[in-house]
């Protein structure tokens, strides 16, 4: 078993560290993470696509503002993930990034999951 999968649903989505970064503003909450679920993915098709072309200035750039964004939205283990990658892109370990890549992907999919399942937002078609 991967340890990704024996992990807490905390380490993937932690609500209530959202809810209180809110203090405790549903609805605020809810925004954040519609905007983050609306954004995330379109910047992580835009990594990989830079991947392709082997851009590291562009990969630690949207690493870096993906890790920022996963912070505030409580999602540790998609933080975790685009950190590594930012690493990587800084050293211009080009050919590291796309396992990582997947890896993001595999931890953006749980993450979506566990959004889904938190109630938060309640009235988005994510």
């Amino acid at each position: 078993m991967d340890r990704r999968e024996s992990e807490e649903p905390g380490a993937v989505f932690d609500v209530q560290e959202l809810l209180d970064r809110c203090l405790g503003n549903v609805e605020f909450a809810e925004r954040i993470l519609e905007k983050f679920l609306l954004r995330f993915d379109v910047d992580l098709a835009e990594m990989e696509q830079a991947a392709m072309g082997e851009d590291p200035e562009f990969i630690a750039r949207v690493a870096h503002r993906l890790k920022g964004a996963s912070a505030a939205a409580a999602a540790h283990g998609l933080q975790e993930r685009t950190a590594e990658i930012e690493e990587l892109a800084v050293q211009r370990c080009t050919s590291d990034i796309p396992e990582r890549l997947k890896d993001l992907r595999s931890e953006w999919s749980r993450f979506a999951e566990c959004a889904r399942l938190s109630g938060l937002p309640s009235d988005s078609g994510f």
